[in-house]
Formats: structure tokens, C-alpha cells, sequence
């Protein structure tokens, strides 16, 4: 049965949106058109493929999948009677509030060395 449930989750992920958002990450630069490159791929083109990369690992994936693990430390908290899985419970929710503070100060620390790079366009936040 455990298999069957195993096999199920990763077939709904597989073909989930955000795994088919992703195609759309690479910036549409350095394409031949007539024989010549109208865009090429600069300094620009790879800071927005990385903010993309950012933006789809941390508010596509990383937030949904948090509020997923929320909900079920919640449930176990309250189902829990106030055995060993409350101690459980607390344990799941510190450990996912620390992680997703911690992946949200690496994307503060990333931001901020991509703006001392000096990158001044458009990034997730300020579209």
C-alpha cells in the first residue's frame, strides 16, 4: 500500500504546475535570427536566470511544500492527546520555521550581492 502511495505522490509531483512551470525559467536570449544575435546573452540575462531559479525554488516549491508540512504538524498536534507525539509535532513545526527563515535569509543574502554587482533590473519582487 505504501508503495502504491509513494508511487502516486511522485507521479502528482512529476506532472504538478510548478514542475511544468519550470521550462520556463532560461531567459529567451542568444537566439540566431538572419544570421545575426539581436539579444545576447549578457551579465543581465544570467543575474534574471538566477532570480528566476530563486524565485521558482523558494515561493514556487520551498512555500507550498512549508504550509503543506504546517498543516500536518498541526494535525498531529491536535490529534496527538498530548502523548509523544505532541513533543513530535512541536518538534516538525521549530524545525520547518527555522528552515524556511533560513532559505529566506539566503535569498536576502543573494539579493543583496546581486545588487552590489550592480544588477538594476527587474527582479521577482519588483515586477
Amino acid at each position: 500500500m505504501k508503495k502504491n502511495i509513494s508511487i502516486f505522490t511522485i507521479a502528482l509531483l512529476s506532472f504538478s504546475p510548478q514542475f511544468i512551470h519550470a521550462a520556463g525559467i532560461v531567459p529567451d536570449c542568444g537566439k540566431v535570427v538572419n544570421g545575426a544575435i539581436p539579444t545576447p546573452c549578457d551579465f543581465t540575462y544570467l543575474i534574471l536566470l538566477i532570480n528566476k531559479i530563486i524565485k521558482f525554488l523558494l515561493f514556487d516549491l520551498a512555500t507550498p511544500l512549508a504550509a503543506l508540512v504546517i498543516v500536518y504538524a498541526g494535525w498531529l498536534y491536535l490529534s496527538s492527546g498530548g502523548g509523544e507525539q505532541t513533543s513530535k509535532a512541536k518538534t516538525i513545526l521549530k524545525n520547518v520555521i527555522i528552515g524556511y527563515v533560513v532559505a529566506l535569509a539566503a535569498w536576502l543574502i543573494v539579493d543583496t550581492i546581486v545588487r552590489t554587482l550592480g544588477f538594476t533590473g527587474e527582479t521577482f519582487l519588483t515586477k
